[in-house]
């Protein structure tokens, strides 16, 4: 049997690379993501057919955000990467671009195919544009993210103002048998998968010399294409508490929690990440953390309320039988991994699409991690993602 090509996908944010990374997991590859790959030693997923890395960059200034993406190739021995992934969120927040050219150079790449779409989250991308449920992004909230808004003017615009030298538009089909050596960027349409699945095939040829540029949906592709059938992944069986840590200020993560508590999982606040006591919870019960602002409005640093609520979260693993923490906000996951000293992690597979599982531990027990972004999903999301953790356990007596 042939050696599968390893691959490497750098993101923005630590949910982008768990999203990213989880298909290929589910498919029987050997896969890790690097959440703090500054405390990482890499010798740890040298035998890894993926490794997904998060430079924590999408906020940053667009040259330090392009510095960590040469530090996490040169760190993670990007050379010995056949195909490279430069994830990018689907609706094109934080610097997309700038990252994009960074990663194209450090691996030595000549030209770069561009596909943002995730059909299944319905992201599409028509002539060049990306559209959110049938809306011009430029029309939608992304494009007024207080923190990061999507990018604000055409892919082809953008991408041949940054240095990316001939920036063409083409449809999927127009893709095989192309030459795309010295492209500079290809913006290339797609309105599903098979679409996808045309782009990875592409890439997967053109591997050595073209970067890809996407989100979960052309990794998903890249993942169909090179899945290993005779490895099956564990399956989540939770039978004791899982704990809910929503740090994310998002709308959809607290009507989320709601419905978590609304299926009977105890709702803990945290105003702005404090406690002012400890909670009393029955035995196994399932909690749910959430970050509140205070009795103003008012709400303090992100960073130090997702730290505060890394520090509860901790405690109520400790005791309980607690069995999976289920994190939302990128924020929130990255303190919870610091203060519990897991700098990567084993990737386990997707629970759902755009939401990847993976073990790491606490002390000597061995905990599931769920991540998912503040604003991803229905307002059923988590609960439906504590009812699949769930799935394989046996029912009770």
């Amino acid at each position: 049997m042939a050696e599968k090509p390893r691959v490497l996908i750098i993101a923005d944010d630590l949910t982008g690379a768990m999203d990213a990374a989880g298909p290929f997991a589910s498919r029987g590859l050997s896969t890790w993501v690097a959440a703090l790959p500054e405390d990482c030693d890499p010798s740890r997923f040298a035998r890894a057919t993926v490794v997904s890395v998060n430079t924590e960059s999408r906020h940053l200034p667009p040259e330090e955000a392009a510095r960590r993406v040469d530090h996490a190739f040169e760190q993670v021995g990007g050379d010995t990467f056949s195909i490279v992934v430069k994830k990018v969120d689907s609706t094109l927040r934080g610097n997309v671009v700038a990252e994009s050219r960074a990663m194209m150079e450090v691996s030595d790449r000549r030209s770069a195919l561009v596909c943002p779409a995730f059909p299944g989250q319905g992201r599409l991308v028509r002539a060049g544009t990306v559209y959110v449920h049938g809306q011009p992004l430029a029309e939608t909230a992304f494009a007024r993210d207080a923190l990061s808004p999507a990018l604000g003017e055409p892919l082809r615009d953008a991408f041949a103002g940054a240095g990316f030298g001939a920036v063409a538009v083409m449809d999927p089909a127009d893709l095989d048998g192309a030459d795309l050596s010295g492209q500079g960027a290809v913006i290339v349409n797609s309105e599903t998968d098979a679409d996808l699945d045309n782009v990875a095939a592409a890439g997967i040829r053109a591997a050595g010399r073209t970067l890809l540029v996407g989100s979960a949906g052309l990794t998903s592709a890249l993942a169909r294409m090179l899945a290993d059938p005779e490895v099956q992944p564990e399956q989540p069986a939770v039978m004791g508490r899982i704990v809910y840590v929503v740090g994310s200020r998002a709308q959809a993560s607290r009507d989320q929690a709601a419905e978590v508590v609304a299926d009977g999982a105890r709702l803990v606040e945290a105003v702005n990440g404090r406690l002012r006591n400890e909670p009393v919870l029955s035995p196994g019960a399932d909690v749910v953390l959430m970050a509140v602002p205070d009795s103003q409005g008012k709400e303090g640093d992100a960073h130090e309320v997702a730290v505060m609520l890394s520090r509860h979260a901790m405690r109520l693993v400790g005791p309980g039988n607690a069995q999976a923490i289920v994190a939302t906000g990128g924020d929130t996951a990255i303190a919870f991994l610091r203060t519990s000293g897991n700098p990567a992690l084993v990737v386990g597979g997707e629970l759902m699409p755009g939401i990847a599982y993976a073990r790491f531990t606490i002390g000597t027990r061995p905990v599931w991690l769920v991540t998912k972004a503040g604003g991803f999903g229905d307002p059923g999301a988590l609960r439906d993602i504590g009812r699949r953790l769930r799935a394989g356990a046996p029912a009770p007596a």
